[in-house]
This record gives C-alpha cells, structure tokens and sequence, in this order.
C-alpha cells in the first residue's frame, strides 16, 4: 500500500468518528492540527510510533490503516437526508465504507462457498406510486415470502444476499443504502436508536430504492411516494390489510386496531393507516380524524408499543465460524468487529479456538 493511501486512511478514519483536526490533536496531546493535516494531505509521513497514537485517537486498530480496498464504492444519494450537513453524510459515508470493507474481506476468508446472489439493481420497471405496490408483490413472490407476515425482515434481507449494519446515528439520520461499483455487494445501514418498526420501514425502503427501476424524469418527491408505497405493501400486504379492516371503505378506525396490525405485521400505527387509505379502505374524513388522534397523542414520534430492533446476525455469526475453523486468527477476528482482543477473551472464543 502506498503512503498516500495511508494518508487517505488517516483522513478517514477522522471523518468516520465525526472528529475534527483539532479534536484529534486535543485526544493526542501532543501533535498541532497543521501537523495532522499534512499527514492527511501527504505532505508528511507518520512514523509507526505515531500511527500507533492516531489509532488510539481515531478508535480504529493499527491494521485499518494498512487494509487493502478491493473494490470501488459507488456513490451514496443521500436523497431524504439532503437536510443532513455536509460533515455527517461524510460521517456516514465512511462508516458505511468501512463496514462494507470488512465484511468482504471477511468474506473471502472462506473462498469464495458464502455467495449468495444478491437481488439486481433496477431490476423491477416501475412508473407510477401505484406499480409500486405490484413490485413489492412481486419481490415477495420471487422470495417465495408469500402473504404471511415477515417476522424477521432483517433475517429475511440477510438470506437474499443484502448486508446489514446498525450505525449509532444522530436524529437526523434513519438509514442509508451503498453498493460496489460491480453491484456484487450491497449494504444497507440503520440507525441503531430508531425503534424496530421504523427500522424495519426504512429497511424496506431501501430495498425498494435498490429494485425498482424508476424513471429518471420522475420527480424527486415521486420517487420518494413510489418506495414509501413499495415499503409499506413489502410489509403489510394489500390482501392482509384488507383480512385486518375489512374490504370497503371506513369512515373511523380505533386506535387499536392500528397497534394490533403493527404487532402482527411489525409495521407502526402510521404506516397501517396509510396503507388503509392508499387501499381505500379509509374515507378522507377518517384519515384526517385518525391524524388529529395521533397527533393529539404525540404518537407521530413516539407510539405506544415500540418494536424491539432487529438485529443483523450474519456478519458476527461469520466471524465466530471462521474464527472456530481456524481460518484467521484471533487478532483478526477483534479487527473484524471492531473490539479489543480481551473481550473475546472474557466470552471464551480464544479458549475455544485454542482448544
């Protein structure tokens, strides 16, 4: 690896904590912010004394900044999150990044027998918010999901090949979508704090971002409606809303009947109400009331019930496997998920690898 891409890894590495020079150089005690920023630029060159004290800094192992890409990132679109400073898309961008890093280098320690086919970018043709519910009955067709419930959404994205990470995000983020220039590997990032039945909406929203292939001369606010609409009908079938409310328009719905629906579909009491009215199962003058009650309740941020967060399993579970097979050492496995080799200690996984 060149010096320069140490550099750019320094630079990261910063970005990806959310730290400026000068909080850097405050963590180190004793470096300026000018020398930080000729390391960043290449203008000057950390000796390994000083690599190993931006490590401790930056909260990164001395391995991250020797780690070799293997692969181009295509470019995020930040779309719902334009609201969001320039600084924290970076911040996100590099999390995502390294995760996206590490999970195919862990990948390929078991050569090459983990592929699983990810679904094609684009691959469902839609033009309208309506064929947006057809598409999502579509992919749960190809999946072979069927109308039941999805009990699991992350297990279920996991299986077909998407990769999944929980970011400790700030409120102005809920979730965001990154794929390799090859389209080989996809990743969909979640915030953490967020309570599972948004999460699983933002998941599904993603997914409907990476499959449907809309027209580059539909509106932003459109292409936004089209994957709102796909992630609402991928979780909460039409046939299934229709079995919950019944089958013909409805002037009032009780509270109630949205929190059961959200408990058997995992979906929240707003997304249930506007699958009713998207459906037409719920008159003007219904939703406007059901608003009011949610509203007057201050259940549009915080709604009874709150789902637990689904947990992604694949890339831990993967570690562990390779780290029993004696495929990398331990070392490896505490930079693959980031913790220090002492608590894989304390679990037991060195003894268990040593035999």
């Amino acid at each position: 690896m060149s010096q320069a891409k140490i550099n750019e890894r320094i630079r990261r590495a910063r970005v990806s904590r959310g730290l400026s020079l000068d909080a850097v150089a405050e963590r180190m005690g004793d470096i300026s912010k000018q020398a930080l920023s000729k390391f960043e630029s290449g203008q000057s060159a950390p000796n390994s004394a000083r690599l190993l004290k931006l490590a401790k800094a930056l909260e990164v192992k001395p391995e991250y900044f020797f780690r070799l890409e293997s692969f181009a990132l295509a470019p995020l679109e930040f779309r719902k999150l334009a609201k969001m400073p320039k600084y924290r898309q970076e911040q996100v961008r590099e999390q995502m990044r390294d995760h996206l890093e590490r999970y195919i280098s862990l990948e390929d320690c078991f050569g090459g027998s983990l592929k699983i086919g990810v679904a094609s970018a684009q691959s469902i043709l839609v033009t309208s918010v309506e064929e947006a519910e057809q598409a999502a009955e579509q992919l749960r067709q190809e999946w072979r999901v069927g109308g039941d419930a999805i009990a699991n959404l992350v297990d279920l994205l996991e299986n077909n090949g998407f990769k999944i990470v929980l970011l400790d995000g700030a409120d102005d983020f809920d979730g965001a979508c990154a794929a390799t220039n090859d389209e080989q590997h996809v990743l969909i990032s979640l915030n953490a704090s967020r309570p599972g039945e948004r999460m699983r909406f933002t998941a599904a929203h993603e997914l409907g971002h990476w499959v449907m292939d809309l027209p580059s001369s539909m509106p932003e606010k459109t292409k936004e409606r089209c994957c709102h609409r796909f992630a609402g009908a991928f979780l909460f079938p039409a046939a299934q809303v229709r079995a919950e409310f019944g089958d013909v328009q409805r002037s009032r719905v009780h509270p109630q009947e949205l929190l059961n629906a959200k408990a058997l579909y995992g979906v929240s009491m707003q997304v249930a109400m506007y699958r009713m009215k998207d459906l037409g199962l719920l008159s003007e003058a219904g939703y406007r009331a059901l608003v009011i009650t949610i509203n007057a309740n201050g259940w549009r941020k915080n709604e009874p019930e709150a789902l637990e967060a689904e947990r992604p399993r694949r890339f831990e579970s993967l570690v562990y496997r390779g780290l029993a097979e004696e495929f990398f050492t331990l070392s490896r496995a505490a930079e693959f998920l980031q913790l220090p080799i002492s608590a894989l200690d304390a679990k037991g996984y060195g003894a268990q690898v040593l035999g």
